[in-house]
């Protein structure tokens, strides 16, 4: 399995079971990756921000924290993208409820994927670049 697999639609309301455990524990790993990078980085915000905040004022500082809102307009969007997942699978009277109700909720988290690892590379150069103008 590579990072950025796209899922495989469970079109067949057949699908063996396996098929219907494996989609769910995918989407279990993506949303357990998502929620466990907006944590990490929301403290890392507030820990690069607070440093930040500790240096003289220049126009490099005041750049910088302002580059902290679009990371963390990228973490609420996750975080939406996860209710969304999770709003996703309600009640299933039949399988074949149960199956769209994964289907949809490997979409929402598959994005909450991709949003996860491009927020998280660019929280990574942010924070370097903070380290570098503090120090």
């Amino acid at each position: 399995m590579t990072v950025l697999h796209s899922p495989q639609p469970l079109t067949r309301p057949d699908a063996p079971d396996h098929e219907l455990v494996r989609a769910v524990q995918r989407a279990n790993h993506d949303t357990a990756l998502a929620g466990w990078a907006v944590t990490t980085m929301a403290l890392g915000l507030v820990v690069q921000l607070v440093a930040l905040a500790q240096t003289p004022p220049t126009p490099a500082r005041t750049v910088l924290a302002a580059l902290g809102v679009p990371l963390l307009a990228a973490g609420t969007r996750i975080v939406l993208l996860l209710d969304h997942a999770s709003a996703s699978m309600g009640p299933v009277p039949d399988r074949v409820q149960l199956l769209a109700g994964i289907e949809t909720r490997r979409f929402w988290t598959f994005r909450a994927r991709l949003w996860t690892l491009g927020t998280c590379a660019a929280f990574a150069l942010w924070t370097v670049a903070v380290q570098v103008a503090v120090h």
